[in-house]
């Protein structure tokens, strides 16, 4: 039974590490071969390939709002994915689980009502 679960394990750690290898290997084969590109052009070499010109350095800084503002976005989208099994098994589910659920809800109503009160969430 143990070994059977750890080729299990083994399969997809193999399968993990392949993914993102193999296409890695390839382009470094085709590179040898002559295949892709060695020297881009200016174009290609340009900050953004979209055909708008950038203006000044792409080493510009950013505001930290935007990161806490996309975290805060993240945590809250996760946190429903824990949600869903609650919602799909509610009629199942005994009053101590309903009430472990209403808690986790509550703690998030607190952390929303916190980032709320700290204006995290207004797009300065």
């Amino acid at each position: 039974m143990i070994p059977e679960q750890f080729g299990r394990v083994a399969f997809l750690l193999i399968f993990a590490l392949a993914f993102p290898a193999l296409p890695l290997a390839v382009s470094f084969l085709f590179g040898l071969l002559k295949i892709r590109p060695s020297h881009p052009d200016p174009v290609k070499n340009a900050t953004y390939e979209c055909g708008v010109e950038a203006e000044g350095s792409s080493w510009g800084q950013f505001n930290a709002r935007y990161y806490l503002f996309a975290l805060g976005f993240v945590i809250f989208d996760v946190e429903v994915i824990f949600l869903y099994p609650w919602a799909v098994n509610h009629a199942t589910m005994p009053l101590y689980t309903i009430l472990k659920a209403a808690l986790f809800i509550g703690i998030l109503l607190f952390g929303l009502a916190y980032a709320w009160r700290k204006r995290a969430l207004e797009w300065r």
